[in-house]
């Protein structure tokens, strides 16, 4: 595969020009030089002396020259230019028919991406320096007919064009090249270097010798791109050899035959991500109009280890997107995100964050918004994965979406997860009425399993009816304060599958928002400060609530897990907001506030915020945690204590970074056992302080930093637990092993370097695990090349 494998140029518009159009060899020929005399006997026009040739727009040039009318051949030596609008050919000697035939010795020739008027120019480096040059190539002979067709020995060659005459990021050297402008070239024996500059390398440096190469020259040409090399803890050592195919003007495809290595079959244990075998990928891409375009890959692999618990044999995945306006109010969206067995994922990322993904979710959105309505009708599948493997860890709780091992079926459909199968929705936006405003939405959806029956949560197959009316009357006290009393009401229908009987239920939530803003300014800042009070209450549901876990928001559910209180209850929110702000900016900005139960007369959770913008650094954290009463149903204990357990959800982000782009950037998310009353509320209640249904503690962290270094922007991000946790062990898949708060789970190293004509581009992305697995990817791209030639 890697004969010719350097064509990845070449992908990219680069096309050079084709031959000189018949306007370019009109009218008569016209010489001039400083001496000119003419042969009786041969019929020659001998030239002397700064001689120039001229026919229409072809002009040549050269120290002396001789010209046969009869033939129309040029011979000419010494410094010798020959331009027509697109072509230049500098040479030390030349024998051409203007417009014809052409041989020359020791040749710099350049051809441009557009006409451009090159008859004053009277060197080789003028002319490489006007205009753009989408192909330039050198060698010490060069021989080509009147259609263009060119051979060149010990020939040179790049499409890339370096602004100023500086030299190309990237060429090719070979013993001889084949070119057909605006087609292709054929290298034989050819070396491809690079001039690595943010390594302080500034001369060519050889990276790939190809026997034979295929290079094509035409705009989006199909060709061969360059190889791409990889390894990772399943696959090891990888390589892939992508054939570009262009289907029109508006459509390509990228076809990448491929081959994993695998581990080495000692160090393969039972559980163990294992890959190995040819596979291959086809990515289509298309745009047929504007506004409307999309992609789809389809990867397959035979994968020759069958480990233990793992998978094996012929193996795939199918990923696609598409997204078109339909008009200036409708618009589709479309994913189809399928793997044909539940560790694809695991075994094809090196990424720890990537790999560990529970599902993978296909959808389909129809919008068309009016005025005042929007209308939605959609779809969704989720396909449930297993990030650890076919086994479930001894002793771990068994969340929601766990299934058995050995039971998947077809893209998971065995397993029991329930999906949204359609959707169809009508949602009036706040619209007014008088003094009052009106919004409503009336809906229907179908959730159930691929297989009908009960989920892995216990619940049936349903087809759902939903209608919610609210009216607000929002007024202004005393030029100073708004209140903004609102009454909405609810109610949901569900049909089930199983012999259950249909359930209907409906409910009323009344509400208000008062709130001011005092503010004072000092020069250009201005302090403000925002007390803000939030009251609801809801009545008791008339009818049934759901006896298992919600399948939306929507829902009302006696579990407590994205409920909407299935009983009445009244609550309050009390908040206390300061701003200071510069023209065009908040620089700093603190909340700190209380939620009250007043039905139970218990304090519920207390939350605190602060966000500070400073020139580099920008800063934001969050929390919520019960100061005072606590839990009226307290929470499962977490398998691992720890001080974050006081807080039920805590968010914090910090970035420093300057205008380059280069800092250092953390994050930071937990959630405590049990989880968040914000969390797990659902739509009605501002809070529901119920624990949420297998919920643990979890937390975790991102740090990561930038930087630009002559050229080359490097990266690094960890990912780390924000606490102590058990997770899968390294030396046994079926057992787990515990680390540490803020132990380093995976480092990522990368490298990006882009030459500075924006033609060449190197990236390179390593990553190691904590268990000492390995994983890296290396690609040279020159697809970029043909970009400069457009203009940057």
């Amino acid at each position: 595969m890697i004969v010719a494998a350097l064509a990845v140029a070449l992908l990219a518009p680069a096309a050079a020009a084709l031959p000189p159009p018949a306007a370019a060899l009109s009218g008569d020929v016209k010489v001039t030089a400083d001496s000119v005399s003419y042969e009786g006997a041969t019929g020659r026009v001998l030239l002397e002396g700064n001689a120039v040739v001229r026919r229409g727009a072809i002009v040549l040039r050269a120290r002396s020259a001789t010209w046969d009318p009869t033939t129309g051949e040029v011979r000419a030596s010494g410094g010798v230019l020959l331009t027509d609008p697109t072509r230049v050919i500098a040479a030390d000697a030349v024998r051409a028919v203007l417009g014809g035939e052409v041989e020359a010795e020791g040749v710099l020739a350049f051809v441009k991406d557009q006409p451009v008027d090159l008859s004053a120019l009277r060197t080789g480096a003028e002319a490489g320096r006007t205009g753009r040059n989408r192909l330039t190539l050198s060698g010490t002979r060069l021989r080509g007919d009147a259609a263009g067709h060119l051979r060149l020995e010990r020939a040179r060659l790049t499409l890339c064009d370096c602004a100023g005459g500086a030299p190309p990021s990237w060429e090719v050297t070979a013993r001889e090249a084949d070119v057909i402008p605006g087609e292709r070239a054929i290298l034989r024996w050819s070396v491809l270097r690079i001039t690595p500059r943010f390594l302080l390398v500034e001369r060519p440096v050889p990276v790939l010798v190809l026997p034979w190469l295929y290079i094509p020259l035409g705009d989006r040409q199909t060709g061969l791109l360059l190889p791409t090399i990889g390894s990772s803890g399943a696959s090891g050592f990888s390589i892939a050899e992508p054939f570009f195919l262009t289907l029109g003007r508006s459509a390509d495809a990228t076809l990448t035959p491929e081959y994993a290595f695998g581990r080495k079959r000692a160090r393969v244990r039972a559980g163990d991500p294992a890959v190995r075998g040819p596979g291959a990928r086809l990515e289509l891409r298309w745009a047929p109009a504007e506004g409307a375009e999309g992609r789809a890959t389809l990867a397959w692999l035979h994968d020759l280890d069958r480990e233990p618990r793992g998978e094996g044999g012929d193996r795939f995945a199918l990923t696609a997107v598409h997204g078109q306006r339909l008009g200036d109010r409708t618009a589709l969206a479309a994913g189809l995100r399928l793997a044909g067995d539940p560790v694809w994922v695991r075994d094809t990322n090196a990424d720890q964050l990537v790999q560990s993904v529970p599902y993978r979710r296909s959808d389909l959105l129809l919008s068309h918004r009016r005025d005042d309505l929007v209308l939605e009708a959609g779809s969704s599948y989720d396909q449930p994965l297993r990030p650890g493997g076919n086994g479930v860890l001894a002793g771990t709780p068994v969340p929601i979406g766990t299934f058995p091992a050995g039971r998947y079926g077809p893209l998971g459909a065995d397993v029991g997860v329930a999906s949204r199968w359609g959707t169809a929705a009508a949602t009036l936006v706040p619209i007014p009425a008088g003094p009052l405003t009106l919004s409503a939405r009336a809906g229907a959806a179908r959730f159930g399993p691929a297989t009908g029956g009960l989920d892995v949560a216990g619940r049936p197959a349903t087809t759902r009816a939903d209608a919610r009316a609210e009216i607000a009357l929002p007024l202004l006290l005393g030029r100073a304060v708004t209140l903004a009393p609102f009454v909405r009401g609810a109610a949901l229908g569900y049909g089930f599958d199983d012999a259950r009987d249909p359930e209907a239920t409906a409910w009323g939530v009344a509400g208000a928002v008062v709130q001011t803003e005092v503010s004072r300014r000092f020069g250009a800042l201005r302090h403000a400060i925002a007390p803000r009070l939030e009251w609801r209450a809801g009545t008791r549901a008339g009818g049934d609530s759901l006896a298992f876990a919600a399948y939306d928001a929507f829902d009302r559910t006696t579990v407590g897990l994205l409920s909407a209180s299935p009983g009445p209850f009244q609550q309050l929110r009390a908040a206390l907001e300061t701003r200071l702000e510069a023209p065009g900016a908040t620089l700093l900005r603190a909340e700190v506030g209380q939620d009250a139960d007043l039905r139970a007369g218990r304090l519920a959770e207390a939350f605190a915020a602060l966000g500070v913008a400073a020139g580099p650094v920008t800063a934001d954290a969050r929390a919520r945690f019960f100061p005072v009463d606590g839990r009226g149903v307290p929470a499962p204990a977490p398998r691992i204590r720890s001080p974050l357990d006081s807080l039920t959800e805590l968010q914090a982000s910090l970035t420093v970074q300057d205008r380059r782009g280069d800092g250092l950037r953390a994050g930071f998310l937990a959630v405590g056992p049990g989880g968040s009353g914000r969390l797990v509320a659902g739509l009605d209640p501002l809070f529901d302080v119920r624990p949420g249904a297998n919920l643990d503690a979890a937390a975790a962290a991102t740090a990561g930093v930038r930087a630009t270094v002559g050229g080359a922007r490097l990266g690094y991000d960890a990912l780390l637990p924000g606490r102590a946790a058990f997770v899968q062990s390294c030396s046994d898949p079926t057992a787990e092993r515990r680390v540490s708060a803020l132990q380093v789970q995976q480092h990522a190293a990368s490298l990006a370097w882009e030459s500075p004509c924006h033609c060449f581009r190197v990236t390179m992305v390593a990553r190691l695990t904590d268990c000492g697995v390995l994983g890296y990817t290396a690609s040279i791209d020159l697809g970029r090349l043909g970009g400069n030639a457009f203009g940057r």
